[in-house]
């Protein structure tokens, strides 16, 4: 409340009288009124502008998560594919040791027909 020196309101209650002073209460009251609120819309104006920037705040922070899943869903996609070139690759190789395999038993098997037929043939060097 703005301050009225005494001989100011001494002034004001000869010239005006009651009436005059009451006015004066009134309308001092009514500017600490009016300044409590322009106080409380200050007030819900920064509130609310707290509230824009948590709100800009999470929308940016859901998006990133957002990302992340996008991100976790290519890597499961990648690990995917790659597992399964893994395994073509894993059957290809047992199919060429088994191939592998197949050839040298039928080279043992000529080895061994081969030495049976020199043993029991006719000998050194013919």
């Amino acid at each position: 409340m703005e301050a009225i020196s005494m001989p100011l309101a001494t002034i004001i209650i000869q010239i005006l009288g009651l009436p005059g002073l009451v006015f004066i209460i009134w309308h001092f009251d009514n500017k600490r009124d009016q300044r409590k609120e322009e106080l409380r819309k200050t007030e819900i104006a920064e509130r609310e502008q707290a509230v824009r920037e948590i709100l800009a705040q999470y929308r940016e922070d859901v998006s990133q998560i957002r990302q992340l899943y996008e991100n976790n869903v290519e890597l499961v996609k990648n690990y995917a594919s790659a597992t399964h070139r893994l395994e073509r690759l894993y059957s290809e190789t047992l199919s060429v040791i088994s191939l592998n395999t197949q050839a040298q038993t039928h080279l043992a098997d000529l080895i061994k027909s081969s030495s049976a037929c020199d043993a029991g043939g006719t000998g050194k060097g013919a």
